[in-house]
């Protein structure tokens, strides 16, 4: 009789959260309106690069999402008219940033509008902003513009304006087809909107549709979420990205578990949830989809360039434009405060807010950067890190390397570094790996501002790097 035994336990704890943001710690902006023309070399010859735009609002705040800014109420425009002003100061920002070189010379290859929802605004307004970027900034032959957002902002003309637009990709916050989860997750559209908006998007020629999905929300059984994954075959949709839900502290989620009124999630390493990602590589094999980076199903041809761009081809910069967005110029990492009246004031004075930044990239961390982003893609080309750096990895990282190949962790073949089955359960760790000591057990970092997808890789940095790696 064979014994099956359990894969051996690499690291101390597993570290599950699906991004790193390196360096993890940005500090204050000490010098202000300035930063820009002092650090960031604007008016040096550019290169390739990507933009996020950040849409700071939405309709209703999901019961556990951390990155909420700003509600916009649907009668915004009669009150306050956040949007209009927004939309204006984001503009006139835009087309700053566009004036400088950097930026003017540079190749644009990718832009994400997100937030927030990016699908929020108004079809007016959408228009205004995509004009300024496609007449702007240097947009390059097959690049992508992915709108961000929800099924239930697409009335009529938003859908013939977006097919017919620059716009070449849309991504919708699906999460599941089931009214009960959406409604213990306090989502703000209805399960059938979803479908809605995907086949009006077909009907008008428009293919190119991304769909965030979620699984082990509460209450959420296998069977739902088999269910969930049979509509894909139906939606024939050319994306997937899939992420296990998490509560954050301080979220009315966390609120109403520890009170009761929601029950709790299963564990994360039990045998049900590892059966229910196990359902979901079924599901995308069946429909043809490829796991080409971590959480990421797509159809051949219709890998995300965005990602590639800014994490498989990690030497680029990107431009983030407007409250909650980070960028990385001129080896800066730079944030911009969740903040939209103090954006738009900014704007109005003609400054670009920068209100969190890190010191400036020396080569060590260059290393580490381009290491913890290729990695999402679950292997490293040897030779394209040698064409990088002019240095080999093992010379680089030798530890390291040796450390992850003895424990089964990856293998180099044909000048790559691939990871295991093993070393892809623990991909999180595995990046972890080529992370700097100095960046580890500092808690003075989190007296600093921080938020959205930050915030979570500060408060692991400011804990010690054994109790992931041992």
């Amino acid at each position: 009789m064979t014994t099956i035994t359990a894969p051996p336990t690499p690291y101390p704890a597993k570290y599950t959260t699906p991004f790193l943001l390196y360096p993890p710690a940005l500090w204050r902006n000490a010098i202000g309106t300035d930063f820009a023309q002092e650090h960031l070399g604007l008016q040096e010859q550019g290169t390739d690069y990507v933009m996020y735009l950040s849409v700071p609002f939405c309709r209703v705040r999901c019961h556990s999402c951390p990155y909420f800014v700003d509600l916009l109420s649907i009668h915004d425009k009669r009150t306050q008219n956040k949007e209009e002003r927004y939309v204006d100061a984001l503009i006139a920002d835009l087309e700053r940033w566009s004036s400088y070189p950097r930026f003017a010379t540079g190749r644009l290859r990718a832009i994400y509008i997100g937030g927030g929802t990016g699908s929020i605004l108004s079809t007016a307004n959408l228009k205004r902003l995509i004009d300024t970027i496609t007449t702007k900034f240097p947009l390059q032959d097959g690049y992508e513009l992915t709108l961000e957002g929800n099924a239930r902002d697409y009335d009529g003309p938003k859908l013939d304006y977006v097919a017919d637009s620059a716009i070449t990709r849309i991504s919708l916050g699906v999460q599941s087809f089931d009214p009960g989860i959406l409604k213990v997750i306090g989502s703000p559209h209805g399960a059938e909107q979803s479908v809605t908006a995907i086949n009006e998007f077909h009907s008008r020629g428009f293919r190119n549709v991304q769909m965030d999905m979620m699984y082990n929300l509460p209450g959420h059984t296998r069977q739902i979420w088999q269910n969930d994954l049979r509509r894909l075959a139906d939606l024939d949709v050319e994306h997937l990205t899939t992420y296990l839900y998490r509560i954050h502290d301080d979220t009315p989620q966390a609120k109403f578990i520890a009170s009761g009124k929601v029950q709790p999630l299963l564990d994360k390493e039990s045998q049900y949830v590892k059966n229910m990602q196990a359902d979901l590589v079924e599901a995308a094999a069946e429909l043809g989809f490829i796991n080409y980076m971590f959480d990421h199903y797509a159809k051949p041809g219709a890998e995300s360039i965005y990602n590639e761009w800014t994490f498989g081809r990690n030497m680029i910069e990107v431009l983030g434009v407007g409250p909650g967005a980070y960028g990385f110029v001129n080896d800066y990492r730079i944030g911009t405060a969740k903040n939209v009246e103090g954006y738009i004031a900014a704007s109005d004075r003609r400054e670009h807010l920068i209100s969190a930044v890190s010191p400036k990239l020396d080569d060590t961390v260059r290393r580490e950067r381009y290491l913890v982003n290729v990695l999402q893609y679950g292997r490293i080309d040897l030779d394209a890190y040698l064409g990088y750096f002019d240095t080999e990895l093992s010379d680089d990282f030798p530890g390291v390397v040796e450390k992850i190949v003895d424990r089964g962790l990856a293998v180099i073949e044909d000048r790559r570094l691939i990871l295991s089955d093993l070393g892809r359960e623990w991909h999180m760790n595995v990046m972890l790996e080529f992370t700097n000591d100095q960046f580890w057990g500092d808690a003075s970092v989190l007296d600093s501002p921080h938020w959205a997808m930050n915030t979570p890789m500060v408060e692991l940095f400011a804990g010690r790097k054994q109790d992931w790696l041992g």
